[in-house]
């Protein structure tokens, strides 16, 4: 598990370089190694299909972003329960690839959704929510 944190830490570095490339070959390996350790319902799993899905953003492929942030989406849901912040973070991702891609429809319907979870998580009056407006 230390080598697949290291392969993610070197994938993070290459993401700040914007060397995607880079960062999703190390992401791709840190993810080989920790679903054949820990299984794929983790929150480690669900923390590298995010950066993967990320990965994919910045090089402008959001179907394939999509399909990452789904999958982290589904695992968080899984280890953390549907109201999780954790879950409101990812639908914060999903919702930035729809609005990229004009589909406001659907960023709204998920940014609303995370606003949900941080209001039942925080109270109305949290700097967290206050930021989601």
């Amino acid at each position: 598990q230390e080598v697949a944190a290291s392969y993610n830490n070197i994938g993070a570095v290459y993401f700040a370089q914007g060397d995607y490339k880079n960062a999703l070959l190390q992401y791709q390996k840190s993810l080989k190694i920790e679903i054949r350790v820990l299984g794929c319902d983790s929150s480690e799993v669900a923390t590298l299909y995010n950066n993967i899905g990320a990965v994919y953003e910045k090089q402008g492929d959001n179907e394939n972003a999509l399909k990452q942030y789904h999958k982290s989406l589904e695992i968080k849901i899984r280890v953390f329960g549907c109201k999780s912040p954790d879950v409101a973070m990812s639908y914060n991702h999903i919702a930035g690839v729809y609005k990229s891609q004009g589909d406001y429809e659907n960023a709204l319907r998920q940014h609303q959704n995370s606003l949900d979870i941080k209001f039942r998580v925080y109270g109305q009056e949290h700097p967290l929510v206050a930021s989601s407006y």
